[in-house]
């Protein structure tokens, strides 16, 4: 269901490039898709959604705030209510001028929607819903705008190390960096290279590697090799898996150079990981130190899930 309010800058149910739609979704099995170019928050307030985007796969939790330009695509196998606010950049720019903000535009992120932005998510919602007048509208849009900046401000430091003359070049900087990094961390099967991760930053290979190291603290390879023996970890002692199928599933050439390389990062074999004692945990770093971001400054970013 798609809520209208007869002025740009505000959800419309109509495809004007000037406004905004906002989509309200319940039943189970539905399905919205959201082009590129196209800013979008979605949350979803009772059960995980589904997300498609870019060849990658993951589980959005409930009450977890996606903001992405991608293509996107979200689907719900269960039936619960969820949001997703949209439109083009132009529709975005009347509301960022409207709102004043330092911040020149959003920035990606995956994270737990604060409790501000959740309230005033669901308030727009019904605002819309309950056919209030402009002004109403109007300050509910504003709200939720907001509640949403003031959660991205935490991410003002990585916008600090990014190289730019001006505040609005390093904020696209990021915005570019950022898209990477959520491809990693989606990507449970290490399907992006290198020159895949550049071009979808439109940097060259090298440019980037130094670009994400600077902000992040680590290359993106070293960033996917962290989050894949992280997930080695996580598989061999969650799950009673084979380790050939963990192996495949991981995306490693052999299994003697996944064990090998688990055994580098954890000082363990699969088999001794698997009888570690819980009381013994402890002990263990289940994140490999050897592919951790060298430099400790940068604020840690919230993980996508994976199906």
């Amino acid at each position: 269901m798609q809520f209208p309010l007869p002025r740009p800058g505000a959800a419309s149910e109509g495809g004007s490039g000037d406004r905004l739609q906002l989509i309200r979704i319940g039943k189970a099995g539905a399905r919205v898709e959201v082009p590129a170019g196209t800013w979008s928050l979605w949350l979803p307030l009772f059960h995980e959604l589904q997300m498609e985007s870019a060849g990658t796969r993951w589980r959005l939790p409930r009450r977890h705030l996606l903001i992405t330009r991608d293509a996107v695509q979200g689907h719900a196998e269960k039936p619960g209510t969820w949001l997703v606010l949209a439109g083009s950049q132009a529709a975005w720019d009347v509301v960022m001028r409207t709102l004043r903000s330092q911040q020149p535009g959003w920035l990606p992120m995956q994270a737990p929607c604060e409790r501000p932005v959740l309230r005033s998510f669901i308030h727009f919602a019904r605002v819309l819903r309950g056919g209030e007048n402009e002004a109403a509208c109007d300050a509910a849009m504003l709200a939720l705008c907001t509640a949403a900046m003031d959660q991205q401000r935490a991410l003002q430091p990585l916008v600090d190390r990014c190289n730019g003359r001006t505040p609005q070049r390093r904020h696209l900087t990021l915005q570019r960096l950022l898209r990477v990094h959520q491809l990693i961390e989606r990507d449970s099967g290490s399907h992006f290279g290198l020159a895949q991760l550049a071009y979808v930053a439109s940097y060259s290979p090298w440019h980037l590697i130094r670009m994400y190291r600077d902000v992040f603290g680590e290359t993106p390879s070293e960033h996917a090799a962290r989050l894949r023996l992280a997930r080695a970890w996580s598989m061999v002692r969650e799950s009673m898996l084979p380790v050939c199928e963990i192996t495949e599933r991981l995306g490693f050439e052999s299994q003697s150079a996944f064990c090998r390389a688990f055994k580098s990062a954890y000082g363990l074999t699969t088999t001794q990981a698997r009888r570690l004692p819980a009381t013994a945990l402890c002990q263990i770093s289940p994140r490999p130190g050897h592919a951790r971001p060298r430099t400790q400054h940068a604020p840690p970013l919230p993980r996508a899930r994976h199906r």
